[in-house]
């Protein structure tokens, strides 16, 4: 199992000869003491298997929720669903390249609600619904929950991670750190959660 040390910025306890055994300070030394203090935390890094299937169970969470905000639209819209011969690999495609607003309204209520589920549950707690199940966590390189602009930064470059015909997932097999490449660009890691 790979494992990182992150180092965690906090405040110093009490400062002064009785805390540290050293003589007494001035009250400029003490003070300057008294800034932050760093600690290492030790994490051990998710593998690949893991992370796949966090990742699965979340894409079905995010595909089912926008499949039914969609059939609810089309619905009060009185748009015409399609038939089950209809649906097939191209049906998307070719709804795009006919400019079909109903494809293209559900391929960006996909995009949007997966940005919000990843960057509000993977970046701001640190923890989607699929890393929750399978005991994974996100954090910064600093050790904390990553945070909204680095989430942002997370999603946008885990779309070229995709984009890449999914290589830059695969990159975390050959990864010392186990870290994939959307990780890599937005300076984050994926971890066991032990709390």
């Amino acid at each position: 199992m790979t494992s990182y040390a992150a180092v965690v910025e906090g405040t110093n306890g009490p400062t002064g000869p009785a805390a540290t055994g050293a003589p007494a300070l001035s009250p400029a030394d003490v003070a300057r003491s008294r800034g932050r203090a760093k600690s290492i935390v030790r994490v051990r890094a998710a593998g690949f298997p893991r992370r796949m299937a966090a990742a699965l169970v979340d894409l079905l969470l995010v595909a089912l929720a926008s499949t039914g905000v969609a059939l609810v639209a089309a619905l009060l819209l009185g748009v015409q669903l399609p038939t089950g011969k209809e649906l097939g690999p191209d049906f998307v495609m070719a709804g795009l390249l006919d400019r079909n607003p109903m494809v293209a309204g559900a391929l960006g209520l996909l995009l949007g609600m997966s940005a919000l589920y990843q960057i509000y549950l993977g970046g701001i707690l640190g923890q989607t619904v699929g890393k929750r199940l399978l005991g994974l966590r996100v954090i910064s390189s600093q050790g904390r929950t990553p945070g909204p602009l680095v989430a942002c930064l997370r999603f946008t470059t885990m779309a070229l991670s995709l984009a890449l015909a999914g290589l830059g997932f695969f990159w975390c097999l050959f990864d010392r750190e186990r870290r994939a490449l959307h990780d890599h660009l937005s300076g984050t890691y994926v971890i066991l959660d032990e709390r």
